[in-house]
Formats: structure tokens, C-alpha cells, sequence
């Protein structure tokens, strides 16, 4: 099974477009064949059976297994692969693309949350932007935000991009509670909301209005 997945990489790779992706990740650490994520995602499909198989030598093989452990129907058996995948994590790309395959958490919330909040107050920085991204895009909601927001005022990531994690959590936050949020932003270091309110300022859900006074609201040290 290996050699048929690493057979069909090597069949289904763009070298160009691999150029192009592997500039958007610093410091990337496993070589890129440049399967486009569609391709990755209907293969993976094929794969949930044999994750055990499926190597991490290249970013498609590691995109490979994150995609084969979304599609796991057994919610037990996915919570304990995602436990021994999200060490593995080193790069922003695999971070996210692996936080969109997880769609169960929609509906496994207190078991993704009880897991995702141990990783928030970890010490690596790759496991807490997980912990992030997964709060983002599964807990931004009524019954979650105020516990949501209690974890990403403690935050102080170290890596560039586990501080542009924490700001795009906080910022989908602010988008969606801006009320409960804006004390947390008046508490964080300073860094994080100029990158939280830069990301604010980007989205297009955000009226002109709220805008504007956000663009006019300057804590003193971020001046």
C-alpha cells in the first residue's frame, strides 16, 4: 500500500504548482510533489482503512493521512488518531487543512472541546495554533464563546504562526460576539492586536461602521 500511495503521488504531481505552494510555507520540512488538495482529499476517501499505512515522508502523504482521519466514521477511533497525528504537525498548511477535515467536531463538541483545550494550554506551538484554528472554525458559538475567549486571552504563542493563529481565532470572535470580545482585545499583548485588528480591518464581514471606530480605538501601547 505504500508504494501504490506513493505510485499515485508521483502520477497525480505538478512540479510547478509545487514551487508555488512550498514558497507560501517557510521552512517546510518535507518535500512537496504539488498534488493539488481536491485530489488529496478524494484519494484520502480511499484510505481510512489503512492510516497506518499511509507514511509521512512527503506533505501529500502527511495531507493523505489528515484527510483519511476526517472521513473516519467511528468518532472513538478518529479522537485517538488525531491524537497521535497533531504531534506530527510543523507548518501552518497542515495545521488548517487538517482542522477543515475534522467536520464531526461539529457535532462531537464536548469531546473535540475537552481535547482541543488541553492542546491550547500545551507547550508546543504547532499543537496550541491547532487548538486555535479548531476553536475558530467549531466553537465561535453561543455555547463555547465565553470559554473560548477565556482560553484565547491567556494565550502567548511564540512562533509567527502560532501568533497569527491566536489573531484569526480572535478576530472570527470579534466578528461574531463583538461585544463579549472587545475586553479580551484591550488585554492582549500588543503584537497580537495589531494582527488581530489588521485581520478585523481585511474581512468583509464587518460593516464600515465598526470599521471606522475600530481604526479609531488605539490602546496606548500599540501607539
Amino acid at each position: 500500500m505504500t508504494k501504490d500511495i506513493k505510485d499515485w503521488i508521483k502520477t497525480n504531481a505538478e512540479p510547478d504548482f509545487a514551487k508555488f505552494a512550498a514558497s507560501l510555507v517557510p521552512g517546510l520540512k518535507h518535500e512537496m510533489h504539488g498534488v493539488r488538495l481536491p485530489k488529496l482529499r478524494q484519494k484520502a476517501k480511499e484510505l481510512t482503512t489503512v492510516i497506518d499505512d499511509i507514511r509521512g515522508d512527503s506533505c501529500e502523504e502527511i495531507l493523505l493521512k489528515a484527510f483519511a482521519i476526517g472521513y473516519l466514521r467511528d468518532i472513538e477511533k478518529q479522537m485517538s488518531e488525531v491524537v497521535k497525528f497533531v504531534p506530527k504537525i510543523d507548518n501552518w498548511m497542515v495545521c488548517d487543512s487538517f482542522c477543515g477535515a475534522l467536520q464531526k467536531a461539529k457535532t462531537h463538541q464536548q469531546l473535540y472541546w475537552d481535547m482541543i483545550a488541553g492542546y491550547a494550554a500545551g507547550s508546543n506551538d504547532y499543537e496550541r495554533r491547532f487548538a486555535y484554528v479548531m476553536m475558530l472554525k467549531y466553537f465561535c458559538n453561543e455555547t463555547y464563546i465565553g470559554r473560548v475567549l477565556a482560553l484565547l486571552g491567556k494565550a502567548k504563542p511564540e512562533t509567527w504562526d502560532g501568533k497569527q493563529g491566536l489573531a484569526w481565532a480572535l478576530a472570527e470572535c470579534f466578528i461574531k460576539f463583538p461585544e463579549q470580545t472587545r475586553p479580551v482585545l484591550q488585554k492582549i499583548p500588543p503584537e497580537i492586536y495589531k494582527l488581530t485588528r489588521r485581520k478585523i480591518l481585511d474581512s468583509k464581514r464587518v460593516g464600515a461602521q465598526v470599521k471606522k471606530a475600530l481604526k479609531n480605538e488605539n490602546r496606548v501601547d500599540c501607539a
